[in-house]
């Protein structure tokens, strides 16, 4: 891959990322109508606890995502594993996060969703 492309990979890989861990360290001020609960867990988990899991989920997966980048940038060989770890853990961050809301798909971060598994995809997929 040449130079450029993959600084420029690096980037949007990166601001994907920066992504994660802004929003997930903010949530859910960010998102006033999400209802508190999570459709995956139902009540199993809510309230302050629910927060607590899903910034911690949401604030791994965007160190994980961000430290690919570098890797990446570097061309470094541990950022397909790096990918793919960020990837999941973002896929559950959301699945932990979701209220079960479709209209507030957008909102609830369905978007990083497509970013997390296109990025899983070309970690898992390319050579």
């Amino acid at each position: 891959m040449p130079s450029w492309l993959r600084y420029v990979l690096a980037f949007v890989v990166f601001a994907h990322g920066f992504v994660y861990a802004r929003v997930g360290a903010a949530l859910p001020r960010d998102i006033p109508q999400w209802t508190g609960r999570s459709r995956l867990l139902g009540n199993a988990l809510t309230g302050p606890r629910l927060i607590v899991l899903s910034r911690v989920l949401h604030v791994s997966a965007g160190i994980l995502i961000l430290a690919c980048a570098l890797a990446l940038a570097f061309a470094h060989p541990s950022w397909r594993g790096l990918a793919v770890a960020g990837a999941v853990v973002g896929l559950i961050a959301f699945a932990v996060f979701w209220d079960g809301q479709v209209k507030f798909l957008a909102e609830e971060g369905v978007i990083g969703v497509g970013a997390s598994l296109a990025l899983l995809a070309w970690a898992l997929f390319t050579r």
